[in-house]
């Protein structure tokens, strides 16, 4: 990774926010704009950015000025014909919703209410804080810049202090993983490469439903955590009853589909899995013979609440005990007397049933 770091000063206006933001992804593919698209996209992706509320970063801006201890990082957009320094215009890299919280307030300001006043005062020094804002310009070749941006969003938002939710950090490690395993993505991440794993496949479980034509219109983000559970279960539910390929990375028995009618959200508001407990309850029953067959004819979570787990257990134990008995000869005379005792307890219970 060859790249160059230097600080410079741009106005707020020179700042594009980037049209991929891993914050504003909802499950679609990355796209490639060409500089101008960039720019034409601001006031669509500023307007996204401001719906995922950001009105904490306004405050915090309005009440304590556009503070700089994380400065905004960005790279230049080529192919503009902008040669004059203070026109110019730069993707930013990291600090997009920061960016567009500056640009929300300015926006505001500049703005009139229906008697032609300003909505607010705007605090002293912030606007000319807008005309010169201190960056951090990253130069290089296109393939360093993705390496250093991905660092960097690793560090600040996976395991640093401003976390993304589960979908986005799996989108980076997607990104990341088609140069590096995930030894190296786990430790630039700094995860347990068993979790880059984790949410690597489940990204993966995610996008099998985005693409499958029954469910692909139902197949949210906000799914995200449950699919989770079900990738991250035991081997018989996640390899055996779901067909997980570990080579093709995808479930390939016909029980997904029980997967995902369970995960959505039907069309009367109803959902039968809405939470990861629940999961983990219905991950339980498939691991029984009986709740498993129940389920994949259509029986709900709630449809199995009769079944008595404290039996269960008791005949599992009896299976295992019984097991051991017929692994076993030469027996002493002191195990024999505890066996025979033990038999004609068996005799006054099936006596009294």
């Amino acid at each position: 990774m060859s790249i160059e770091l230097s600080e410079i000063k741009v106005g707020l206006g020179q700042l594009m926010l980037d049209p991929n933001n891993y914050r504003l992804n909802n499950g679609s593919d990355d796209e490639t704009y060409s500089s101008n698209e960039v720019v034409e996209l601001q006031p669509k992706i500023e307007d996204s950015l401001v719906k995922e509320n950001i009105s904490d970063l306004e405050s915090s801006i309005i009440e304590n000025g556009f503070l700089e201890v994380d400065k905004i990082v960005v790279t230049e957009l080529l192919g503009l014909n902008e040669k004059n320094a203070t026109t110019k215009k730069y993707l930013v890299i990291e600090g997009n919703r920061r960016t567009a919280a500056f640009k929300s307030i300015i926006n505001e300001y500049e703005s009139l209410d229906s008697e032609g006043q300003k909505y607010f005062t705007m605090p002293e020094g912030l606007l000319e804080k807008s005309k010169s804002i201190n960056v951090v310009l990253v130069c290089g070749d296109e393939s360093s810049i993705v390496e250093y941006s991905h660092r960097l969003m690793g560090i600040r938002h996976v395991s640093g202090p401003r976390q993304w939710g589960g979908y986005q950090s799996a989108r980076l490690i997607h990104d990341m993983s088609q140069d590096k395993d995930y030894k190296s993505i786990s430790s630039l991440l700094g995860m347990r490469p068993g979790e880059a794993k984790r949410r690597h496949e489940t990204y993966l479980a995610l996008k099998q439903m985005q693409e499958d034509e029954k469910y692909k219109d139902k197949a949210d983000i906000k799914y995200f955590t449950l699919i989770s559970e079900f990738v991250a279960s035991n081997k018989f539910c996640k390899e055996v009853w779901l067909g997980w390929d570990n080579d093709e990375r995808i479930f390939k028995s016909k029980n997904r589909y029980r997967m995902y009618d369970a995960i959505i959200v039907d069309d009367d508001g109803g959902q039968e899995l809405n939470n990861p407990s629940k999961v983990r309850k219905f991950i339980k029953c498939v691991g029984v013979e009986e709740l498993r067959l129940a389920i994949e004819s259509g029986d709900k979570l709630t449809d199995l609440d009769y079944y008595d787990w404290d039996s269960s257990k008791r005949l599992s134990r009896i299976s295992d005990f019984t097991k051991f008995i017929k692994n076993c000869d030469d027996f002493k005379q002191e195990e024999l007397k505890s066996l025979s005792e033990l038999v004609a307890v068996i005799k006054r219970i099936q006596e009294a049933s």
